[in-house]
């Protein structure tokens, strides 16, 4: 397996004569210890199926097949698709598919990728997107690890009484882990802000430990939008009007709620 540096990413970058593309998310890694840190979070073994998004040069994906995995990775980039599909060592089993990687991952190919892991560096302004379509799909992956801004990391691990609308979204459907910070130096270009790996497990979130309908499910994240529409405000001002008998605290903010106390004023409201 190559080694990955600062050198040899900007000899790439040259010889493709790439602009990366902050519309695009392209931020390439130029260290080899981040991508240790994947493949372990990730738990990588001869065998698996792995899903990757925006492979880029072909670091992560290399590493993971080098674990044993069979590969199918999703990159946007013609330029980058191209040069993976030439570098990229025909001995190893894998994929390089070209296009919007949402707009290809649809229930019928995520079915037949199953059973597989989600294990990619994506683009951060798909982040909240990615992770969505992802944990509520009825072919999740066994295990999401990714590679995203730390300040987003944060957010999807938050807990009452600081969380926030993204948290209960995505740990409704998945266990969420907080693996470690990676340097923004990490990067070509360095992004402005430091990443983080994060671990999600879906079928492991809150919604394994409530008896709750689909429709019930449904009703609960349009309740949790509308306690968030403004989160400064109380409960009292974001639900309003209030036609309730119930003795719960409406003066309360929504980042204090838990998933069971969400699913209780829901039963209460109805």
């Amino acid at each position: 397996m190559r080694s990955i540096d600062r050198a040899w990413v900007n000899k790439k970058i040259n010889e493709l004569k790439i602009h990366p593309s902050r519309e695009n998310g392209q931020n390439f890694l130029v260290s080899s210890e981040p991508l240790e840190k994947i493949i372990a979070a990730g738990d990588v073994r001869e065998g698996d199926r792995v899903l990757e998004i925006g492979p880029g040069l072909g670091a992560l994906t290399e590493s993971l097949l080098h674990a044993g995995a069979h590969v199918t990775a999703i990159e946007f980039d013609p330029k980058l698709v191209q040069y993976l599909e030439k570098n990229i060592p025909k001995k190893f089993p894998h994929e390089i598919l070209h296009g919007d990687a949402l707009a290809i991952a649809r229930p019928e190919f995520l079915k037949v990728m199953q059973p597989y892991k989600l294990i990619a560096n994506i683009p951060y302004h798909l982040t909240s997107e990615i992770v969505r379509h992802f944990v509520e799909s009825a072919h999740s992956p066994t295990t999401i690890c990714l590679l995203i801004q730390k300040e987003v990391a944060e957010r999807l691990i938050a807990k009452p009484p600081r969380t926030n609308q993204l948290a209960l979204f995505t740990q409704w459907f998945a266990s969420v882990e907080y693996i470690a910070t990676v340097s923004r130096q990490n990067f070509i270009p360095a992004p402005e802000v430091d990443s983080a790996i994060v671990r999600l497990i879906p079928g492991a979130g809150a919604a394994a430990r409530h008896n709750v309908t689909p429709a019930e499910q449904k009703n609960l994240f349009s309740l949790i939008k509308r306690g968030f529409s403004s989160p400064r405000k109380q409960l009292r001002n974001n639900l309003s009007p209030i036609n309730t008998t119930t003795n719960f605290d409406f003066t309360r903010r929504a980042e204090t709620l838990t998933h069971e106390e969400w699913i209780n004023l829901l039963r209460a409201l109805s």
